[in-house]
């Protein structure tokens, strides 16, 4: 594994808040999701990395359907590498 991977079926861990319980402590889960490897490639190699930081792998169809990006965004941008973030 080295920085840049992607990984299919990934055990990702994550916290479940109620939205209507303040007070309530949050319950973890799993899924299993594509993820793409974040950590330095060096620190992998030679072992300083006790865990390994990912970022999920989400579809253009899925960021497009949900409101994240326009299609526009994706020709223009997303292809030619000018997007650094954005926010819903």
């Amino acid at each position: 594994m080295s920085q840049g991977d992607v990984i299919d079926g990934c055990p990702v861990l994550f916290w479940e808040v109620a939205p209507s319980a303040v007070a309530s402590e949050p319950q973890s889960a799993t899924i299993r999701v594509r993820v793409v490897v974040l950590t330095q490639a060096c620190d992998l190699a030679q072992g300083k990395a006790s865990r390994v930081l990912v970022a999920v792998v989400h579809s253009a169809r899925y960021l497009v359907e949900s409101g994240l990006v326009t299609p526009m965004m994706l020709r223009n941008q997303i292809r030619i590498h000018r997007v650094y973030g954005w926010s819903p």
